[in-house]
């Protein structure tokens, strides 16, 4: 070793102090910026003790347990101790970050076994990390295994993300309770709940449901009285119970599950449900994700609220799940209840694509909902698929894959005779969608499908392998509208327009977009929550981008950006209306293939009507970034002054 070297206290990382934390807390030698350099690290618990805003802890190459009680002496059983986060805040924009280098950083539950009881996860329960008033807090690049019930537990914390990250086992992966936790993001996170399979197979529902198998009773992501502002996207999770499943504190109601994003996951073998509300849910937009094999996708009874938007979700069963054994292996699309409560506001399926065994829906009741352009198409033979290659994600083994056909199941799969058994409300409407059998009596009998297109011929391409194209196009549909602040809670109409498709893809073989989630404020006098305007779309037309935020913004504009399309830099104004910035893209570029957006950069003054500063968290471009124009760290931007028509102040 070089006398020269000096023992280094941190890096630096693009002007962000840099940790590094060792299962030990010993000396090591990092090559960093072409050279080799001698850094101090710390153990991880002992790493919390000096972070501050904008540091990055680097957990090198190691696995790492949670630090373990063991009192030699007394020789009691070895108890591990929870990675506990207490009021460890970063600042918006400026996170802390927890970060291993992907499978070279295994974090070990060890010893955190499956509780005795069936009592969702709280503080006293294992948890590899613990979190209790916290803010800002990243987790990124590791893989995880052995934590039972969860990986990531915290209550009464915000602005938490979770970002590529391998996982297997844990009853919930992730689960936050208490009434100030809202702002939570899973992204690219892979877990798969039973690396057995087993679940899927093998065992009882009811087993997983309650009883000897109970802890399987879970999912990526679970909350107990949460606000809200989830969202969940580009995950694959398989060989799980559920998907997702938020519950409500009866007591407090509607200041529940506001605002939750689940869009672009594949989920693969769920033997409940890949999403579930439980009690009350506002807000909720479930797009673009891949569903294929699942015993009941979206569960919707006994929830009231509302403004519920799934579109250009496309699913395929190719197996059934549990053994002929089993009673509850039929499944079907939307569950419902004969039990309330239902929405009181509307809720939207549309270009959504099935390919369907089992049945859209079976039994229950609801109200206000709207069912149109969507493709569902039923088949009676299953086929015998071969085995999965090598890649693709949680392949399951030959030997469990085998699928048991059931032969016909009937011609009213698409609604059941128990769907609305006291009569049809005037507040339902299925329209223009598609299928290949029969309608069945509730939809004839009901008058609906006045537009539907029912056609034995209608086949999608490929639906073993989850092709979920139309052979030989999607038929024309009819336009959907959402009203302001009727149909969603955004301040401006949309429409899908008069080229609306049936089913999930439009004439080009594109996933049909869909309207841009919009933030809605809970209208509670406790427990509410602000939001921070956050990018939603980004949209590269012939000859604009234009960018959409979850709310409106604080004029008056234009706004000046900064755009890197291609290998090419440029400034322009962007006009603003409402929640959209619109910038006209020069004709030099316009249509040409340099179109595509690496990065942006907006001014960090750019604030929303509601007085908070826009945020690069959760955006949908990675590239988006701020240059410097005045905001003051910590400060909130002024709210913006309207006057009337006479000049009088309101």
């Amino acid at each position: 070793m070089s006398q020269d070297l000096a023992l280094l206290p941190y890096g630096v990382e693009n002007g962000r102090r840099v940790l590094y934390v060792t299962y030990k807390g010993d000396c090591r030698m990092l090559h960093v910026d072409g050279q080799d350099l001698l850094f101090t690290t710390r153990t991880l618990t002992d790493t919390l003790y000096c972070v501050r805003p904008g540091d990055i802890l680097q957990l090198l190459p190691g696995k790492y347990w949670p630090p373990i009680l063991y009192d030699e002496d007394a020789g009691g059983t070895p108890a591990c101790r929870p990675i506990k986060l207490t009021e460890i805040q970063g600042w918006p924009d400026v996170p802390i970050t927890i970060r291993g280098m992907g499978a070279a950083t295994l974090l070990d539950g060890g010893l955190g076994g499956v509780p005795h009881d069936s009592l969702l996860p709280q503080m006293k329960h294992f948890a590899f990390f613990k979190l209790a008033d916290c803010a800002w807090i990243e987790f990124e690049n590791f893989h995880v295994e052995n934590c039972w019930p969860s990986f990531l537990y915290m209550e009464n914390s915000s602005y938490i993300t979770v970002r590529n990250v391998v996982g297997k086992d844990s009853r919930y992966f992730v689960y936050a309770r208490g009434q100030s936790t809202h702002h939570i993001l899973l992204e690219n996170v892979r877990w798969r709940q039973d690396p057995t399979s087993s679940m899927w197979r093998d065992l009882l529902w009811l087993d997983s449901k309650k009883k000897r198998y109970f802890y399987y009773n879970g999912g990526v992501f679970g909350s107990v009285g949460i606000s809200g502002s989830v969202v969940m996207r580009k995950n694959t999770i398989c060989d799980t119970f559920n998907g997702m499943r938020m519950k409500i504190e009866k007591n407090k109601g509607d200041s529940q599950n506001h605002n939750v994003e689940i869009y672009d996951n594949t989920m693969l073998r769920t033997r409940d449900n890949p999403v579930e509300p439980e009690g009350f849910s506002t807000n909720w937009w479930v797009h673009h994700n891949r569903i294929h094999n699942a015993h009941a996708w979206f569960s919707l009874d006994g929830v009231g609220g509302g403004f519920w938007y799934y579109f250009a979700n496309t699913g395929w069963i190719t197996d059934k799940p549990g053994s002929m054994l089993d009673p509850n292996r039929g499944g079907k699309v939307y569950k419902y209840d004969p039990e309330g409560p239902y929405p009181t506001k509307p809720t939207f399926f549309f270009n959504n694509s099935y390919s369907l065994y089992n049945s859209l829906i079976k039994e229950g009741i609801t109200a206000h909902l709207l069912h149109c352009n969507n493709a569902v198409l039923f088949r009676d033979e299953m086929p015998l698929l071969a085995p999965q290659h090598e890649g693709v994600p949680c392949q399951m083994p030959e030997a469990v894959r085998r699928p048991f056909p059931d032969g016909n199941y009937g011609n009213d799969r698409f609604l059941g005779q128990g769907f609305m058994p006291d009569g049809w409300d005037p507040t339902i409407t299925f329209d223009s969608d598609l299928t290949n059998l029969p309608w069945p009596p509730k939809v004839v009998d009901n008058a609906q499908e006045k537009n539907g297109v029912c056609d034995p011929k209608a086949a999608f391409a490929d639906p073993n392998q989850g092709d979920l194209h139309l052979a030989g196009g999607p038929p024309k549909g009819c336009p959907v509208t959402l009203k302001a602040g009727q149909d969603w809670p955004a301040a401006e109409d949309w429409t899908s327009g008069p080229d609306t498709p049936m089913g999930a893809y439009g004439d080009d073989a594109e996933l049909f977009d869909g309207p841009a989630f919009a933030f809605l404020e809970p209208k509670v006098p406790q427990g509410g929550y602000t939001e921070m305007p956050r990018l939603v779309r980004l949209e590269v037309l012939k000859d604009r981008a234009v960018l959409t935020f979850s709310t409106p913004l604080a004029g008056p504009g234009p706004v000046r950006v900064r755009l890197k399309l291609g290998t090419e830099k440029l400034w322009v104004e962007a006009p603003l209306a409402g929640r959209t910035l619109t910038a006209a893209l020069p004709a030099s570029l316009a249509g040409g293939p340099g179109r595509k957006v690496k990065k942006i950069w907006l001014p960090d003054t750019l604030a929303g009507a509601n007085g908070e500063y826009a945020t690069l968290w959760s955006s949908v471009l990675s590239g988006l970034r701020f240059y410097p124009a005045g905001r003051v760290p910590g400060v909130r931007p002024p709210k913006p002054v309207c006057f009337c028509n006479c000049g009088e102040e309101i």
